[in-house]
């Protein structure tokens, strides 16, 4: 019997998920606290980022173990667009923090359109559009009902941009042709699995004269399940390579990439700090 190449062993289902838990209890031994969100706004960004991207993963695997990798498949570009806003907001130490800040404050300004519906839907008594506006003017809501249509960024093709972009954590060897092929699985072909639309269906395509029964989907044929474990390894540890960087916890020299699906930027030899209390700002 043939034996499976290198990179199918590299990303087999078993290994990512070891390598999910692995890298899961590194930074939880890590003791990292989150400081003033006035003062460090991207605390709190690396937390929430940090969580839905285990998150993410987790069901991910527990998707392709029941034999659903073509949803698991869809799943994955979340993970790579929270790799990406990360590379965004990391990308220049100078501007870190008011990225930050303007990421968190999308969720409270795209409210906006909330608000507008509201007072679309159904008449509203003097008093409760007196709550709404003065709630609205506590948390600074804008009355641009449009906002939640417009990038957090405010930057126009942000992923395509960012995609292309070198980061302070890249390897020496990265190359904008690399990354344009990793977006290219990692995005491009996962938004088919979203937006179902037909190549994200071929796997569900039934034969002439088939009976319709609903059935999971043939993605054996099309190896989904290891794509999905690729874009796990590749961007999971992205997001944790972005999240430490940007809240100083370790060298810039420490977490430098090497090869991008091969190393485990924190499994090298040199141990890295097992607890790092909160500190305040100076």
């Amino acid at each position: 019997m043939e034996q499976p190449s290198g990179d199918i062993q590299a990303f087999s289902l078993l290994g990512t998920i070891a390598f999910i838990d692995s890298l899961e209890k590194t930074i939880n031994d890590l003791g990292i606290h989150t400081r003033r969100p006035d003062f460090y706004p991207f605390d709190t960004v690396a937390g929430e980022m940090l969580s839905k991207a285990f998150a993410l993963s987790h069901a991910s695997m527990l998707l392709v173990q029941n034999g659903y990798p073509d949803e698991a498949f869809g799943l994955c570009r979340s993970l790579y667009e929270c790799s990406i806003y990360l590379r965004y907001i990391t990308q220049q130490q100078e501007k870190r923090d008011e990225r930050a800040s303007k990421f968190l404050e999308f969720g409270v300004t795209s409210k906006a359109f909330w608000f507008d519906l509201l007072d679309k839907k159904s008449p509203l008594t003097q008093a409760k559009r007196e709550e709404i506006e003065r709630y609205k003017a506590e948390n600074r809501i804008p009355d641009d009902p449009q906002r939640i249509t417009q990038p957090w960024s405010e930057v126009r093709k942000l992923i395509e941009k960012v995609s292309k972009e070198q980061h302070p954590t890249d390897a020496d060897s990265s190359t904008e042709a690399f990354r344009l092929r990793e977006k290219a699985i990692s995005y491009t072909d996962t938004s088919s699995y979203v937006h179902c639309t037909q190549p994200g269906l071929n796997a569900y395509t039934f034969e002439w004269r088939e009976p319709i029964t609903i059935r999971k989907s043939r993605s054996v044929r099309t190896n989904t399940a290891l794509k999905v474990c690729m874009v796990i390894q590749v961007h999971l540890r992205a997001v944790t390579r972005y999240c430490l960087f940007g809240m100083d916890v370790v060298s810039l020299d420490e977490l430098k990439r090497k090869e991008h699906a091969a190393s485990d930027i924190l499994a090298g030899e040199e141990p890295m700090p097992s607890n790092l209390p909160p500190s305040s700002p100076e």
